[in-house]
């Protein structure tokens, strides 16, 4: 009767053990309490098994959602390193000296904007007559800005010689031509009249239409007689030199050894 009682008391006290977490003989603890910082459970053999922590469990010093060693994850983002993408600096002039370039100029008759008083400033034009086009042939000059706006090449007036070395290379409506035909004899626009028998020929080292019959039909309403053939020479046909009929830009020019003439 007796060994039945202790047995049943020995069963009672090793399922009492193996509820509080007592470890049986063998397990490597000193059987003074509960496991330390893992779940226990009994094996088949009677042994402690250790199976880890809890899964709701937080291990100090690791971020569970991001592995960062922040917790929560949630660090507010800098809103200027949100909006910078690496290929530019910021155009932010706060804390810049002024003068400082802030962008990159609009136009060549702007210049680039710079800062002013910590705020990127509106882009400046540059000085009226600043060259912004190079000139496309003799008979224009240069581009230049006004007001912030480069105009178009402007063409020389009629007459400008766009060869120094040949007196006939004159600029006539934006072009570059030679003043030693019919169209543009001796200056531009002196038409010679083929009806009344004139063309553009050199007489004494000047251009005139010769060969002209009634002084109405000249260009200059006077036929000369001084010389052979006759010539429509820039006068009165009285004997005084008259740019009535001449071109703009020229002027009468009494020829010695010629019929008097317009020139530039």
């Amino acid at each position: 009767m007796w060994r039945r009682t202790r047995g049943a008391v020995l069963v009672l006290l090793a399922l009492s053990a193996a509820e509080w977490g007592c470890a049986s003989p063998g397990s490597g603890d000193d059987g003074s309490g509960p496991v330390s910082g893992a779940d226990a459970s009994v094996d088949s053999g009677g042994g402690d098994v250790a199976i880890g922590p809890s899964p709701d469990a937080v291990v100090p010093g690791i971020d569970a959602s991001t592995g960062s060693g922040d917790a929560g994850g949630d660090e507010p983002v800098d809103p200027a390193d949100a909006d910078d993408d690496g290929a530019h600096p910021s155009k932010s002039c706060v804390g810049l000296m002024n003068g400082t370039p802030c962008g990159a100029a609009p136009d060549i008759c702007h210049d680039a904007p710079v800062c002013e008083g910590g705020s990127c400033a509106a882009a400046a034009a540059k000085a009226d007559g600043f060259v912004c086009a190079a000139a496309p042939d003799d008979c224009h000059t240069a581009g230049t800005c006004t007001a912030g706006v480069c105009g178009a090449p402007p063409t020389r007036a009629d007459g400008y010689n766009w060869n120094s070395g040949d007196d006939t290379a004159r600029c006539c409506g934006g072009n570059a031509i030679n003043t030693d035909v019919d169209s543009d004899c001796g200056a531009c626009g002196i038409q010679c009249n083929a009806s009344n028998g004139e063309s553009c020929q050199s007489f004494g080292g000047v251009w005139f239409c010769r060969g002209c019959v009634a002084s109405d039909a000249c260009w200059s309403h006077c036929c000369s007689e001084s010389y052979s053939p006759y010539s429509c020479a820039a006068s009165d046909c009285a004997g005084n030199c008259s740019a009535q009929y001449c071109p703009a830009g020229t002027h009468c020019v009494v020829g010695t050894d010629t019929s008097d003439y317009c020139s530039y």
